[in-house]
Protein backbone atom coordinates (compact mmCIF):
# COMPACT_ATOMS: atom_id res chain seq x y z
CA UNK A 1 0.00 0.00 0.00
CA UNK A 2 2.83 2.38 0.91
CA UNK A 3 4.51 1.74 -2.46
CA UNK A 4 1.26 2.50 -4.27
CA UNK A 5 0.93 5.84 -2.45
CA UNK A 6 4.55 6.74 -3.20
CA UNK A 7 3.91 5.95 -6.85
CA UNK A 8 0.77 8.12 -6.87
CA UNK A 9 2.61 11.07 -5.33
CA UNK A 10 5.47 10.64 -7.78
CA UNK A 11 3.08 10.52 -10.76
CA UNK A 12 1.20 13.61 -9.56
CA UNK A 13 4.47 15.49 -9.07
CA UNK A 14 5.66 14.60 -12.58
CA UNK A 15 2.31 15.56 -14.11
CA UNK A 16 2.42 19.00 -12.48
CA UNK A 17 6.05 19.54 -13.45
CA UNK A 18 5.30 18.56 -17.03
CA UNK A 19 2.36 20.99 -17.24
CA UNK A 20 4.36 23.79 -15.62
CA UNK A 21 7.17 23.57 -18.20
CA UNK A 22 5.12 25.78 -20.52
CA UNK A 23 4.75 28.50 -17.92
CA UNK A 24 2.75 31.00 -19.96
CA UNK A 25 0.22 28.38 -21.03
CA UNK A 26 0.09 26.99 -17.48
CA UNK A 27 -0.63 30.40 -15.93
CA UNK A 28 -3.19 31.32 -18.59
CA UNK A 29 -5.07 28.09 -17.91
CA UNK A 30 -5.05 28.72 -14.17
CA UNK A 31 -6.13 32.37 -14.44
CA UNK A 32 -8.68 31.62 -17.17
CA UNK A 33 -10.44 29.02 -15.05
CA UNK A 34 -10.49 31.34 -12.04
CA UNK A 35 -12.09 34.08 -14.16
CA UNK A 36 -14.65 31.62 -15.53
CA UNK A 37 -15.62 30.59 -12.00
CA UNK A 38 -15.83 34.22 -10.92
CA UNK A 39 -18.51 34.79 -13.58
CA UNK A 40 -20.66 32.08 -11.97
CA UNK A 41 -20.39 33.57 -8.52
CA UNK A 42 -21.20 37.10 -9.74
CA UNK A 43 -24.31 35.76 -11.48
CA UNK A 44 -25.65 34.04 -8.38
CA UNK A 45 -24.76 36.86 -5.99
CA UNK A 46 -26.68 39.34 -8.16
CA UNK A 47 -29.55 36.84 -8.30
CA UNK A 48 -29.70 36.74 -4.49
CA UNK A 49 -29.51 40.53 -4.30
CA UNK A 50 -32.42 40.79 -6.75
CA UNK A 51 -34.84 38.20 -5.37
CA UNK A 52 -33.78 38.20 -1.73
CA UNK A 53 -33.18 35.30 0.63
CA UNK A 54 -34.51 31.92 -0.59
CA UNK A 55 -34.64 28.99 1.81
CA UNK A 56 -32.42 30.86 4.25
CA UNK A 57 -29.63 31.28 1.68
CA UNK A 58 -27.76 34.57 1.48
CA UNK A 59 -25.05 35.85 -0.87
CA UNK A 60 -22.42 34.63 1.60
CA UNK A 61 -23.79 31.09 1.30
CA UNK A 62 -23.47 31.25 -2.48
CA UNK A 63 -19.79 32.09 -2.08
CA UNK A 64 -19.41 29.11 0.26
CA UNK A 65 -21.25 26.89 -2.22
CA UNK A 66 -18.89 27.83 -5.03
CA UNK A 67 -15.96 27.37 -2.69
CA UNK A 68 -16.80 23.79 -1.74
CA UNK A 69 -17.79 22.77 -5.29
CA UNK A 70 -14.74 24.18 -7.05
CA UNK A 71 -12.15 23.19 -4.47
CA UNK A 72 -13.34 19.57 -4.52
CA UNK A 73 -13.23 19.67 -8.34
CA UNK A 74 -9.70 21.06 -8.19
CA UNK A 75 -8.47 18.54 -5.64
CA UNK A 76 -9.90 15.48 -7.37
CA UNK A 77 -8.77 16.35 -10.88
CA UNK A 78 -5.36 17.47 -9.65
CA UNK A 79 -4.65 14.01 -8.25
CA UNK A 80 -6.98 11.85 -10.37
CA UNK A 81 -7.52 13.65 -13.67
CA UNK A 82 -7.04 10.46 -15.66
CA UNK A 83 -10.43 9.14 -14.55
CA UNK A 84 -12.16 11.54 -16.95
CA UNK A 85 -10.20 10.00 -19.82
CA UNK A 86 -11.25 6.39 -19.27
CA UNK A 87 -13.71 6.50 -22.17
CA UNK A 88 -10.95 7.80 -24.44
CA UNK A 89 -8.51 5.15 -23.19
CA UNK A 90 -10.94 2.29 -23.77
CA UNK A 91 -11.90 3.49 -27.25
CA UNK A 92 -8.32 3.98 -28.42
CA UNK A 93 -6.91 0.83 -26.84
CA UNK A 94 -4.59 2.78 -24.55
CA UNK A 95 -6.25 1.06 -21.57
CA UNK A 96 -4.28 -2.06 -22.48
CA UNK A 97 -1.17 -0.21 -21.38
CA UNK A 98 -2.54 0.34 -17.88
CA UNK A 99 -3.62 -3.27 -17.52
CA UNK A 100 -0.05 -4.40 -18.18
CA UNK A 101 1.27 -2.18 -15.38
CA UNK A 102 2.12 -3.91 -12.07
CA UNK A 103 0.68 -0.92 -10.18
CA UNK A 104 -2.87 -0.68 -8.86
CA UNK A 105 -5.02 -0.29 -11.98
CA UNK A 106 -7.34 2.47 -10.78
CA UNK A 107 -4.46 4.39 -9.23
CA UNK A 108 -2.44 4.11 -12.44
CA UNK A 109 -5.33 5.36 -14.57
CA UNK A 110 -6.25 8.16 -12.16
CA UNK A 111 -2.72 9.62 -12.08
CA UNK A 112 -2.19 9.38 -15.83
CA UNK A 113 -3.36 12.91 -16.66
CA UNK A 114 -3.24 16.41 -15.22
CA UNK A 115 -4.85 19.59 -16.56
CA UNK A 116 -3.41 22.93 -15.45
CA UNK A 117 -6.84 24.59 -15.28
CA UNK A 118 -7.79 22.58 -12.19
CA UNK A 119 -5.22 24.54 -10.20
CA UNK A 120 -7.35 27.60 -10.99
CA UNK A 121 -10.38 25.77 -9.58
CA UNK A 122 -8.49 24.90 -6.41
CA UNK A 123 -7.20 28.44 -5.83
CA UNK A 124 -10.61 29.95 -6.59
CA UNK A 125 -12.36 27.51 -4.26
CA UNK A 126 -9.89 28.17 -1.46
CA UNK A 127 -10.31 31.94 -1.85
CA UNK A 128 -14.12 31.59 -1.77
CA UNK A 129 -14.02 29.53 1.43
CA UNK A 130 -11.72 32.04 3.12
CA UNK A 131 -14.08 34.86 2.15
CA UNK A 132 -17.05 32.77 3.30
CA UNK A 133 -15.45 32.15 6.69
CA UNK A 134 -14.85 35.88 7.09
CA UNK A 135 -18.40 36.82 6.03
CA UNK A 136 -20.08 34.45 8.49
CA UNK A 137 -17.50 35.31 11.17
CA UNK A 138 -16.68 31.63 11.51
CA UNK A 139 -15.60 30.29 14.87
CA UNK A 140 -12.58 27.99 15.18
CA UNK A 141 -14.98 25.05 15.27
CA UNK A 142 -16.64 26.18 12.03
CA UNK A 143 -13.22 26.59 10.38
CA UNK A 144 -12.44 22.99 11.40
CA UNK A 145 -15.80 21.96 9.91
CA UNK A 146 -14.92 23.69 6.64
CA UNK A 147 -11.71 21.64 6.42
CA UNK A 148 -13.61 18.45 7.25
CA UNK A 149 -16.27 19.22 4.65
CA UNK A 150 -13.59 19.84 2.00
CA UNK A 151 -12.35 16.28 2.58
CA UNK A 152 -15.90 14.90 2.54
CA UNK A 153 -16.98 16.71 -0.62
CA UNK A 154 -13.77 15.64 -2.38
CA UNK A 155 -14.52 12.01 -1.46
CA UNK A 156 -18.06 12.31 -2.86
CA UNK A 157 -16.77 13.95 -6.02
CA UNK A 158 -14.11 11.28 -6.53
CA UNK A 159 -16.53 8.44 -5.92
CA UNK A 160 -19.23 9.65 -8.31
CA UNK A 161 -16.64 10.48 -10.98
CA UNK A 162 -15.26 6.93 -10.78
CA UNK A 163 -18.77 5.50 -11.06
CA UNK A 164 -19.71 7.63 -14.04
CA UNK A 165 -16.58 6.95 -16.04
CA UNK A 166 -16.61 3.24 -15.16
CA UNK A 167 -19.66 3.09 -17.43
CA UNK A 168 -17.22 3.56 -20.33
CA UNK A 169 -16.70 -0.21 -20.28
CA UNK A 170 -20.37 -0.84 -21.03
CA UNK A 171 -20.62 1.24 -24.22
CA UNK A 172 -18.76 1.13 -27.53
CA UNK A 173 -18.42 4.91 -27.74
CA UNK A 174 -19.06 6.09 -24.21
CA UNK A 175 -17.59 9.59 -24.31
CA UNK A 176 -20.90 11.38 -24.95
CA UNK A 177 -22.73 9.26 -22.38
CA UNK A 178 -20.20 9.80 -19.60
CA UNK A 179 -19.85 13.50 -20.40
CA UNK A 180 -23.62 13.96 -20.21
CA UNK A 181 -23.90 12.08 -16.91
CA UNK A 182 -21.01 14.02 -15.42
CA UNK A 183 -22.61 17.36 -16.34
CA UNK A 184 -25.93 16.11 -14.96
CA UNK A 185 -24.16 15.44 -11.65
CA UNK A 186 -22.00 18.59 -11.56
CA UNK A 187 -24.41 21.30 -12.75
CA UNK A 188 -26.92 21.15 -9.84
CA UNK A 189 -24.01 21.47 -7.39
CA UNK A 190 -23.44 25.02 -8.68
CA UNK A 191 -27.08 26.09 -8.33
CA UNK A 192 -28.62 28.12 -5.50
CA UNK A 193 -28.95 25.67 -2.61
CA UNK A 194 -32.16 27.18 -1.29
CA UNK A 195 -33.97 26.31 -4.53
CA UNK A 196 -33.82 22.57 -3.78
CA UNK A 197 -36.71 21.60 -1.53
CA UNK A 198 -38.91 18.55 -1.02
CA UNK A 199 -38.58 15.77 -3.59
CA UNK A 200 -35.89 17.59 -5.58
CA UNK A 201 -33.73 17.89 -2.50
CA UNK A 202 -34.10 14.18 -1.80
CA UNK A 203 -33.25 13.23 -5.39
CA UNK A 204 -30.17 15.44 -5.60
CA UNK A 205 -28.91 14.24 -2.23
CA UNK A 206 -29.43 10.48 -2.25
CA UNK A 207 -29.86 9.50 -5.90
CA UNK A 208 -27.72 12.09 -7.68
CA UNK A 209 -25.55 13.42 -4.80
CA UNK A 210 -24.97 16.86 -6.30
CA UNK A 211 -25.99 18.73 -3.14
CA UNK A 212 -23.30 16.91 -1.18
CA UNK A 213 -20.71 18.93 -3.10
CA UNK A 214 -21.79 22.34 -1.89
CA UNK A 215 -25.29 23.02 -0.57
CA UNK A 216 -25.33 20.55 2.32
CA UNK A 217 -21.73 21.30 3.44
CA UNK A 218 -22.57 25.04 3.49
CA UNK A 219 -25.64 24.38 5.64
CA UNK A 220 -23.65 22.02 7.87
CA UNK A 221 -21.05 24.73 8.54
CA UNK A 222 -23.51 27.63 8.79
CA UNK A 223 -25.91 25.87 11.17
CA UNK A 224 -23.24 23.64 12.79
CA UNK A 225 -25.53 20.71 11.95
CA UNK A 226 -24.22 17.36 13.19
CA UNK A 227 -26.81 15.44 11.15
CA UNK A 228 -25.67 17.05 7.88
CA UNK A 229 -22.01 16.49 8.73
CA UNK A 230 -22.65 12.79 9.37
CA UNK A 231 -24.86 12.54 6.27
CA UNK A 232 -22.16 13.98 3.98
CA UNK A 233 -19.39 11.77 5.37
CA UNK A 234 -21.51 8.61 5.48
CA UNK A 235 -22.84 8.99 1.94
CA UNK A 236 -19.34 9.83 0.72
CA UNK A 237 -17.99 6.56 2.15
CA UNK A 238 -20.91 4.56 0.74
CA UNK A 239 -20.51 6.06 -2.73
CA UNK A 240 -16.75 5.47 -2.62
CA UNK A 241 -17.11 1.77 -1.75
CA UNK A 242 -19.74 1.35 -4.47
CA UNK A 243 -17.51 3.14 -7.00
CA UNK A 244 -14.61 0.76 -6.37
CA UNK A 245 -16.89 -2.24 -6.74
CA UNK A 246 -18.35 -0.89 -9.99
CA UNK A 247 -14.92 -0.09 -11.43
CA UNK A 248 -13.56 -3.56 -10.66
CA UNK A 249 -16.67 -5.18 -12.14
CA UNK A 250 -16.63 -2.95 -15.21
CA UNK A 251 -12.97 -3.63 -15.98
CA UNK A 252 -13.80 -7.32 -16.40
CA UNK A 253 -15.95 -6.36 -19.38
CA UNK A 254 -13.08 -4.65 -21.15
CA UNK A 255 -11.79 -6.24 -24.34
CA UNK A 256 -8.57 -5.13 -25.98
CA UNK A 257 -8.96 -2.94 -29.04
CA UNK A 258 -6.26 -5.10 -30.66
CA UNK A 259 -4.21 -2.08 -31.69
CA UNK A 260 -0.67 -2.81 -32.77
CA UNK A 261 0.69 -0.39 -30.17
CA UNK A 262 -0.34 0.32 -26.60
CA UNK A 263 0.14 4.07 -26.72
CA UNK A 264 2.35 6.00 -24.34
Amino acid sequence: MKKELYFALYAIKKNIQSSAELRTSFLMNVVGMAINNTAFIILWVFFVKSVGVIGGWTAADIIGLMGFSTISYGIVFSVAGGIRRISEYTLSGVFDHFMLSPKNLLLRVATSYFGASVIGDFIFGLACLIIYAILIQASLFQIALIILMILATSLVFLAVTIMIYSLSFFFTEAENVTRGLFEFFLTPSLFHGGAFQGVMRFVFTFIVPSLLLGAIPVEAVRDVSLSKIILTIALGLIWFVLSLKLFNYAVKRYESSNFMTFGS
